[in-house]
């Protein structure tokens, strides 16, 4: 999607950290930009800051984890600003703690959130698209789903953000077809509000899960020449970058390349293991 200007975007999470900085370069490069969440104050504070620069942005509450609120959120957008041009799936919430501790509603809100919220958007966008032949989809995953085992007691969270990017990979080529664009968008450090998502967690999924997360101990480090953190807006400005250039997948920061080496040698090793593994057809 090289050219922005004049079309429609939907950024998910869009009230604070990397969606709102998302929502900023989208309406400055022309669009109309509705963002989401399920926070009415945190929306419309949003709205008021980018409003203020001169920017066209609506608000809308919506949780994702909601299929019929999400599938109304489009039917008002389309009512409003004719059809979506880019679905920014962007919305995240996580919890922090060692997997014997989760119970089942914070599996449950982790899972309703990160991936069926996402699967919830594109089930309500991605047809249109096809059937106007056009469009963009880009879906916020984690880099800690790239290296599955380098930050700890942040289980189901990265188990989702896994299941993401087997949705970006898996749905591009058929997208393709149809002339509709997939970016898999992967965050490392940045500015985000994440890790205050309890504050949002839904009275149906119980209490909030209190801990920690740590890093595992042998586990290789990031390139030490190389920024660790972000500012949400220059994470922001990749993103788009990738959208415009139709990117299968877009990284923040080329530091952590170790990491997932490390991780990606130690998968093609079971191969080599299984090579060597007698034959016993024979």
């Amino acid at each position: 999607m090289k050219d922005l200007q004049g079309k429609t975007a939907l950024v998910t999470g869009g009230a604070t950290g990397i969606g709102k900085a998302l929502a900023r370069e989208l309406a400055q490069a022309g669009m109309t930009v509705t963002i989401a969440s399920t926070n009415a104050g945190r929306l419309d504070a949003a709205a008021a800051e980018l409003r203020g620069d001169g920017l066209e942005i609506f608000p809308a509450v919506c949780d994702v984890a909601d299929r019929d609120a999400v599938e109304a959120l489009a039917r008002a957008l389309e009512a409003r600003h004719g059809p979506l041009d880019l679905l920014c799936a962007n919305a995240g919430v996580t919890t922090f703690g060692p997997f014997v501790d989760h119970r089942s509603g914070d599996w449950d809100w982790v899972t309703d959130v990160v991936f069926k919220g996402v699967a919830n958007c594109v089930q309500a966008f991605y047809p249109g698209m096809v059937a106007r032949k056009s469009g963009h989809i880009m879906l916020t995953g984690s880099q800690t789903a790239l290296a599955p085992d380098w930050v700890l007691q942040h289980g189901p969270y990265i188990a989702a953000k896994a299941a993401v990017h087997a949705l970006a990979f898996s749905l591009r080529p058929e997208a393709a077809e149809h002339g509709v664009g997939v970016t898999l968008f992967v965050p490392a450090a940045t500015e985000t509000d994440v890790e205050k998502g309890q504050r949002s967690r839904q009275q149906r999924y119980g209490e909030a899960l209190q801990g920690e997360v740590k890093l595992r101990a042998d586990a290789p480090p990031p390139l030490a020449d190389y920024p660790f953190f972000l500012s949400a807006a220059d994470a922001a400005a990749r993103a788009i970058q990738g959208i415009r250039d139709n990117a299968a997948i877009v990284v923040t920061h080329a530091g952590m390349k170790p990491l997932v080496a490390d991780w990606f040698d130690r998968v093609l090793a079971a191969y080599d293991a299984a090579a060597a593994f007698p034959d016993r057809a024979s």
